[in-house]
C-alpha cells in the first residue's frame, strides 16, 4: 500500500518517533514505526460510529501489535542473555501464557471478521479457558484476602474456581468495554505494568510497560490504533491473572486492586444496571458509558476530531489507575493497607456524582476553540 502523508500527519508522525525514542530507546522507536505501518493496512478497521466516541478511521490491530511487539522483546531479552525464574507473575507460568495467548487469539479472530464468532460463543470460550488455567493453576486462586468469610469461600474448591472464572471473563468484557476512548484501557494497562513491575520486578511487566507505554503515545496523539478484541482479551487476562496473584502472595490488597481497576470495573457493573432498569438485555452494548459522556461535552468545544477523544480517555485513566500510582509511588498508603477501600468508594462516589451531572440536557456550546 502506498504511503501518503498530509504535512500534519508527518507532523505527529516525528514527534511520536522522538518521543518514543527518547523515553524508550530502540524498542520504543521499532514498536512506534511497526504501530504506523499497521495502520496504514486495509484490512481490520474499526467502524467509525461503534463506540460512539471515536471520528477517525482506525484499525483494530493494536492489541495484536503489542502482543506481538511484547512476545519479540521478551525473546531479544531471552536472547541477550535474560535468565527466567520460576518465580513472579505471568511471563513464567505456562499456564498463565495459555490462558493468555488462548484468548489473545480469541480476540484476533474477532478483529479479522467482525461478528464472526458470537458473543456467547466468545464467552463461553474464555470461561473454557479460564476454567482450565484454574483447574490446572490453582495456586492463583486468591484465598487470603483478609477478610475471613471471603477467604473461606474462596477456599473451598468448586466455589472459589466458580468466582474467580466468572469474575476473569467479566473483568475481560469490562476491559473490552472501555475500549474506545483514547489513552483510556492503554493507559490502565502503561500504569498498571508500572506498579505490578515496581512490586514484583517480573520481566513481563517491564515488557509491556514499554510496549503499552509506545501504543498509548500513539493511540493518544494520532487516534488510528485501537488495542481491539486481541488486545482487550489478551492484556485484560495479564492484568487479572496478575493482579490475582499479588493478592494471593500478599504483595498488594484487594482494596489497592480495586482502586487500580476501578473505572472498568465500575463502568460493567452499572452499565448493567442501568440495562436492567431501562428493560434492556444487561449484555446489549450501548453508547450511554461514562467515557461517551465526557467526550460529548469536551466535542463541544474542540474542532478537533482527536483531542476530545484523548482528553477523555486520559482523564479516566488517570482519576482510576492514577490514583493507585500517585498513592503507592510517593508511598501515601502501602499496597496492602485497606485504608484503599476507602479510596474506592471515594472514586464510585465520583464516578456516580459525575455520570448524574453529565447526564442533564447537553447546554449549547458558546465558544468553539480550534486545536
Amino acid at each position: 500500500m502506498k504511503l501518503v502523508f498530509s504535512d500534519k500527519e508527518l507532523g505527529k508522525l516525528f514527534i511520536m518517533l522522538v518521543l518514543a525514542t527518547l523515553l524508550f530507546g530502540m524498542f520504543g522507536l521499532v514498536g512506534m514505526l511497526v504501530m504506523q505501518w499497521v495502520t496504514r493496512q486495509r484490512y481490520a478497521k474499526e467502524h467509525i460510529e461503534k463506540h460512539g466516541i471515536s471520528r477517525v478511521n482506525a484499525s483494530r490491530l493494536g492489541g495484536a501489535v503489542v502482543i506481538g511487539l511484547a512476545l519479540s522483546f521478551l525473546v531479544a531479552r531471552y536472547l541477550s542473555g535474560y535468565e527466567f525464574s520460576d518465580a513472579g507473575s505471568l511471563g513464567i507460568h505456562p499456564w498463565a501464557w495459555a490462558a493468555f495467548l488462548a484468548s489473545s487469539i480469541l480476540g484476533l479472530i474477532e478483529d479479522l471478521d467482525n461478528d464472526l464468532l458470537s458473543p456467547r460463543l466468545r464467552l463461553s470460550m474464555l470461561g473454557l479457558f479460564f476454567g482450565l488455567t484454574f483447574v490446572i493453576w490453582p495456586e492463583v486462586i486468591p484465598h487470603n484476602i483478609g477478610y475471613m468469610p471471603i477467604d473461606w469461600v474462596m477456599s473451598q474448591p468448586v466455589i472459589g474456581w466458580t468466582i474467580v472464572v466468572i469474575f476473569s471473563v467479566g473483568f475481560i468484557n469490562a476491559i473490552n468495554m472501555a475500549d474506545g476512548a483514547n489513552g483510556l484501557v492503554p493507559g490502565i494497562v502503561f500504569i498498571s505494568s508500572v506498579i505490578f513491575h515496581s512490586i514484583d520486578g517480573a520481566l513481563i511487566w517491564e515488557v509491556l510497560s514499554i510496549v503499552s507505554g509506545v501504543f498509548l503515545m500513539f493511540n493518544v496523539i494520532s487516534g488510528r490504533l485501537f488495542l481491539g478484541d486481541a488486545g482487550a482479551y489478551g492484556l485484560g487476562a495479564i492484568l487479572v491473572l496478575g493482579g490475582f496473584y499479588a493478592v494471593n502472595t500478599g504483595r498488594i490488597g484487594v482494596e489497592f486492586a480495586a482502586v487500580m481497576m476501578c473505572y472498568p470495573c465500575i463502568e460493567v457493573v452499572i452499565s448493567m444496571v442501568r440495562r436492567k432498569l431501562a428493560g434492556r438485555s444487561m449484555f446489549k452494548p450501548d453508547n450511554d458509558h461514562l467515557h461517551n459522556k465526557i467526550y460529548e461535552r469536551l466535542r463541544l468545544r474542540t474542532k478537533s476530531r482527536v483531542v476530545a477523544n484523548s482528553v477523555t480517555g486520559l482523564l479516566i485513566a488517570c482519576a482510576s489507575t492514577g490514583v493507585a500510582f500517585v498513592g503507592y509511588h510517593w508511598e501515601l498508603l502501602s499496597p496492602v493497607d485497606r485504608a484503599w477501600g476507602w479510596v474506592f468508594c471515594a472514586q464510585l462516589m465520583a464516578y456516580l456524582a459525575v455520570y448524574a451531572f453529565l447526564s442533564r440536557p447537553v447546554p449549547e456550546p458558546t465558544n468553539i476553540i480550534a486545536k
